[in-house]
């Protein structure tokens, strides 16, 4: 029998193959070393600087998205850039039969804002880090290109950069065709049985009160925003001080790693900060905490302790 570290070793090397094969795609090609920052990152082409996207964001082959709601899109957002809220990208029941429908619907509203498989795809968040969930659901339907913001749009401002207002105009693509990525998500059934695997690390992304209130046993607490520096804007921390970070918690690169905090936002900042510094084993619990506390037979720890 496949063991749940086999699976995501054997559909992470697909996927990484076939991630490869998509940087021919138009807009990826010539994007695709062209927006590293500073930090050493394995995958630095997974951010892009506020300098960067100024000099592209005019470009057909980008569409700008912020996670954002209605209103704080309408007070002011990058030019030309389009929204989507958290909510809108939910899934709060990750059983086999769930995710092919919720995949699809995701697809139809990434087109809805005018997003083809060929575009590169910037996601931004107004200092909460939750634009790495974009990255995570563009993942989810096998985008090829998909980058954040480093730092927001914080960032976008303080180097001066023009600001819009009022509501987006996106322009609707055709049918986005879906292709999964299977060993980005746990399902509610992989995350039971890998409870009991000692070759999986569990990584709860809330507040420290959060997790002694109830957690998933033996998950170590490790907040989402300790993977950025402090202040405005907030910026990914060098991989040597993640990397460094996560050895010191006990989270190490050689097993599965499964974040996971109330609704998968949060726990989705964590999954995008280690597959940046080249954790390849990493799989997202989206249900997270939610789902989990919802069956009262699933086991439950109380503390500071895993």
């Amino acid at each position: 029998m496949t063991t749940r570290r086999e699976f995501l070793l054997t559909v992470g090397a697909c996927a990484g193959a076939s991630a490869l094969a998509h940087t021919g795609v138009t807009g990826a090609t010539s994007f695709q070393s062209a927006s590293p920052v500073a930090g050493d990152y394995a995958h630095p082409e997974w951010l892009v600087s506020a300098q960067w996207l100024q000099e592209h964001v005019a470009d057909e082959s980008v569409i700008v998205i912020a996670l954002q709601n209605a209103d704080e899109f309408a007070n002011g957002h990058i030019p030309g850039a389009v929204h989507i809220d958290w909510p809108e990208l939910e899934i709060d029941d990750t059983s086999a039969a769930s995710l092919e429908p919720w995949r699809s619907n995701i697809a139809e509203q990434f087109a809805a804002l005018g997003v083809t498989p060929a575009h590169t795809v910037i996601g931004y968040d107004n200092d909460t880090l939750f634009a790495a969930r974009i990255w995570w659901v563009l993942d989810q339907i096998g985008h090829a290109d998909k980058r954040t913001l480093n730092g927001g749009y914080p960032a976008w401002t303080d180097i001066g950069g023009a600001v819009e207002t009022g509501a987006g105009s996106p322009t609707a693509a055709g049918p986005y065709a879906v292709t999964a990525h299977e060993a980005g998500i746990a399902t509610i059934d992989e995350v039971k049985a890998a409870v009991a695997d000692a070759g999986v690390t569990f990584v709860d992304a809330r507040r420290a009160d959060e997790y002694a209130s109830g957690h998933i046993p033996g998950a170590i607490n490790l907040a989402f925003g300790e993977n950025v520096t402090s202040g405005s804007p907030k910026l990914f921390k060098s991989a040597a001080d993640l990397l460094a970070m996560y050895s010191d918690a006990g989270v190490h690169s050689d097993g599965v790693v499964i974040p996971y905090c109330t609704s998968g936002v949060r726990s989705a900042v964590t999954y995008f900060t280690l597959r940046l510094i080249g954790y390849e084993q990493v799989s997202l619990f989206t249900g997270s905490w939610n789902e989990w506390s919802s069956d009262p037979s699933l086991p439950v720890t109380t503390g500071e302790a895993p």
